[in-house]
């Protein structure tokens, strides 16, 4: 007997005693769609057919309480990192206070990610000193992506905010072209750069050191 046929076999032997698909399908190592196909028509009791529905629900249950354990867990670090932004925030030096200040002004708002974009040169070169000297980033945590508006400009954007910023080639994403002005071509030869490091703690760090600089709480940047 071949093995496909061996395990069709015990799957309707395994659904005649009232197991779930799903069980069927990892006792035996095969797809919920094979067994589902196998069993089609095997007929269970009633007694059955309840038992089945009854697991399925301990299980969502179990699936959701999970799930929420996860949430409070993840919501528990996040304000932990908060605090410890909050902490540094009231020892903070000069270009801590800056940096954390043009974040609040110019930085993208989220949670998993800090991400700063802006077309000036020194606010720029600020940003990166504030990332690698009160936030200890190394290069290989940066991600730095450039917008231009003229794909000509490509190579030479892309030279230029990598030795300004002081970042291989390597870190670079790839360039967008977008559409823009003739005044913006003529304003902004080498683009916006935007540089962007992905850590929820650095995030919820930063949005710690913010309120507690300006005195205010936002709960809404836990989430």
């Amino acid at each position: 007997m071949r093995r496909k046929d061996k395990e069709r076999l015990e799957a309707r032997r395994m659904r005649g005693e009232g197991m779930t698909i799903t069980k069927i399908a990892e006792e035996l190592g095969v797809s919920k769609g094979s067994v589902s196909t196998w069993v089609r028509d095997v007929i269970l009791t009633d007694e059955q057919v309840e038992a089945i529905k009854v697991a399925k629900s301990e299980k969502h249950l179990s699936q959701l309480a999970g799930a929420a354990a996860n949430r409070e867990k993840h919501l528990k670090l996040r304000k932990g990192y908060q605090q410890v932004g909050r902490e540094a925030a009231r020892n903070g030096s000069r270009l801590h206070l800056i940096g954390c200040m043009l974040y609040w002004a110019e930085g993208a708002k989220t949670r998993n990610n800090i991400n700063f974009v802006n077309s000036d040169p020194e606010m720029m070169l600020v940003w990166m000193r504030f990332l690698r000297e009160e936030l200890y980033v190394e290069n290989e945590r940066i991600r730095v992506h450039i917008h231009v508006h003229d794909a000509a400009n490509i190579p030479v954007a892309e030279d230029y905010w990598a030795d300004l910023l002081q970042v291989p080639h390597s870190r670079l994403g790839k360039t967008m072209v977008k559409d823009g002005s003739n005044t913006r071509l003529n304003t902004l030869e080498y683009g916006v750069c935007s540089v962007r490091v992905y850590s929820t703690e650095l995030a919820m760090y930063m949005y710690g050191a913010i309120q507690e600089y300006c005195g205010f709480d936002r709960p809404e940047w836990l989430f």
